[in-house]
């Protein structure tokens, strides 16, 4: 952690004198991002704007270039053109992070040079102290959305919006090994996503995850070989495997429950669901904190609060 810190003091001295579904990650930080926007906290708030940038550089520029790839392999300009698309305004929201990373350091440092007159040295000490605990916290944000999305590839993204759409056209019209050929190059997929984030990253265990997927689509393109007449049951195993394949802890449910009431009891989100119907509650874990989503049907999101995971606290309501 020291060493990233200490990477950002060069930066800070120069500022002393005259940084859509697969972005989910990079939105996510957002919230935090807004916690410190309220509160004032320019250093904290400069460390989110650089993790959101990190989650945009880590999981959806390569989520989106694994995906641009196939479709020009496969001559789908449509879905290129879309992916393309996609990929400028990554680009975009990633720039525009760093340079709101930027601006809260430079705020950070015109605000503690006023306030307390103090040598360089002793500032560059300061954010030692303020920054080694938050980006932990970081750390553990991005390394738990790393695996996010190739853990969950059947169930949103690419698979529902573009592979299941086009199994129902070929199953329709009887084309069982484009069926299995499609399910192959979806489960290839899946192995290119843990390739290149949570492998390339240095997340460790994952390697498994991969080659069961790679495995998994050589299976199914030596099943295409045999031109069969119906479909084999294993056509939808890719589905389960990483059911049998989960590397990352999960809080059990009575942590979450208890997490909810806590939010749930918070006088904040007790206002802004005074007077409200049928509201859902949905607490995820953020590797070192909760957030909990409460919305409805007629309002959509309603409150979000982020609860602290050590302390219990609700740190913020928004």
């Amino acid at each position: 952690m020291r060493i990233v810190i200490l990477s950002l003091l060069p930066m800070l001295l120069m500022f002393a004198e005259p940084c859509l579904a697969v972005r989910q990650g990079a939105a996510t930080a957002d919230l935090f991002i807004k916690r410190y926007t309220q509160s004032g906290d320019f250093a904290k708030l400069a460390r989110w704007h650089e993790a959101a940038a990190e989650c945009l550089k880590r999981i959806s520029v390569p989520m989106n270039q694994i995906a641009y790839d196939y479709y020009v392999q496969h001559g789908y300009k449509t879905w290129t053109a879309r992916a393309k698309k996609e990929a400028q305004e990554i680009e975009e929201q990633y720039q525009s992070h760093r340079a709101r990373a930027k601006i809260a350091w430079q705020q950070f440092v015109e605000e503690v040079c006023n306030l307390h007159q103090m040598p360089y040295a002793h500032l560059a000490l300061i954010l030692l102290s303020v920054l080694d605990t938050e980006s932990e916290n970081i750390d553990k944000f991005i390394t738990t959305w790393l695996p996010h999305y190739p853990d969950r590839f059947y169930e949103f993204g690419i698979y529902p919006t573009f592979f299941r759409k086009q199994r129902e056209l070929a199953e329709q019209n009887g084309d069982y090994v484009k069926v299995l050929h499609l399910e192959a190059d979806a489960a290839a997929m899946c192995a290119a996503q843990y390739e290149q984030i949570p492998i390339a990253y240095g997340l460790r265990n994952y390697k498994k995850h991969r080659d069961a997927y790679r495995q998994y689509a050589a299976y199914l393109r030596k099943l295409a070989q045999q031109n069969p007449n119906t479909l084999p049951p294993d056509v939808d195993k890719g589905r389960r495997i990483s059911d049998s394949l989960t590397t990352q802890t999960v809080p059990c449910q009575q942590k979450a429950d208890a997490v909810l009431q806590i939010a749930k009891s918070d006088a904040r989100v007790k206002a802004a669901l005074a007077g409200q119907r049928a509201v859902h509650a949905y607490p995820t874990f953020q590797g070192f904190a909760w957030i909990v989503n409460f919305s409805n049907h007629s309002q959509g999101n309603i409150a979000t609060a982020i609860v602290d995971e050590k302390t219990s606290e609700v740190l913020g309501v928004f």
